[in-house]
């Protein structure tokens, strides 16, 4: 149980020990960040604000046990390794809020690291400019940048059909859906010649000998489709390099998300098929992440 003592008696600060106890014998990364996100989602208001909080702002037994009742079965799919996000349903992204389950890849703080890099940039000098979001996933991307600059002509693809549906349903929330044309397809394949002034991508790129050293919470819980990228975890980033030299526009734009360790492997990559102007940026660990890259 959440905790023993008399729920009469609960207190906020009892109940965050509790919790934090639970999920570091779990061996669950972070167990204070993911209590206070777990109380916050459950008790409405923000992470921070729990420590304020009373258990709950009501007065009976009741309602006390109820919320614990309510904890419980939370708890102990986190205690199993669920990733927080799926459990919880959603996840922040660039200020949204972003529906997000086991029919996506959950959407991570580096990515809002490539959306920053495609709002800052050049492509916007074309109105309307054309992106093109390929393995969109939750829809993360392209509905942030369609959310900044509702100038743009938006579409995104992914070979998911319950991906796409996952950010259709995104897209609705938020007040998108007529804003994206959404596509199941094989990243640019049926794409015509210069259609699009941008393309980015966060696609699959763990290798294969990195598989067992990925987070069980990875591992078991996250689509494989969207984090397998082949023997090298190259696969899918050289063949939409291959294919946006076709599909962009002369001076058109491709940016890249990659793994840590792939820098090198995405720079030569770009290089090999005669793009210019090739930018490999770091995330806030120090890692390579960002490829940044210019369509002759």
């Amino acid at each position: 149980m959440l905790y023993r003592a008399h729920t009469d008696d609960m207190e906020m600060t009892q109940l965050i020990e509790s919790l934090e106890f639970r999920f570091s014998a779990a061996g669950i990364e972070s167990p204070k960040r993911v209590t206070e996100e777990l109380l916050a989602h459950v008790l409405n208001c923000k992470p921070l604000e729990v420590y304020t909080r009373k258990v709950p702002d009501c007065a009976t037994t009741a309602e006390k046990v109820a919320l614990l009742k309510r904890l419980e079965p939370l708890v102990k799919r986190i205690e199993e390794g669920e990733p927080i996000q799926y459990v919880l349903g959603h996840v922040d992204f660039w200020g949204l809020e972003i529906k997000c389950d086991p029919r996506a890849l959950i959407p991570r703080p580096e990515t809002e690291l490539l959306v920053e890099e495609v709002l800052s940039s050049r492509v916007w000098d074309n109105n309307p400019a054309t992106v093109v979001d390929v393995g969109t996933g939750t829809g993360c991307i392209i509905l942030t940048l369609a959310t900044q600059r509702p100038d743009g002509c938006y579409k995104a693809v992914d070979i998911s059909p319950v991906a796409l549906t996952l950010a259709k349903e995104n897209a609705q929330a938020l007040g998108l859906e007529g804003k994206v044309l959404w596509l199941e397809n094989s990243l640019l394949e049926r794409f015509a010649p210069e259609s699009c002034d941008a393309v980015v991508a966060n696609l699959p790129y763990i290798a294969s000998n990195e598989w067992q050293q990925l987070a069980d919470s990875v591992r078991d819980f996250e689509p494989h489709a969207a984090l397998k990228g082949g023997a090298d975890g190259m696969d899918y980033i050289n063949e939409l390099a291959t294919q946006a030299r076709y599909v962009l526009i002369p001076g058109g734009m491709l940016f890249l998300e990659f793994g840590f360790n792939q820098g090198e492997a995405v720079y030569h990559c770009l290089k090999k098929l005669n793009y210019q102007e090739i930018q490999i940026k770091k995330d806030l660990a120090g890692h390579d992440r960002i490829a940044i890259a210019v369509n002759p």
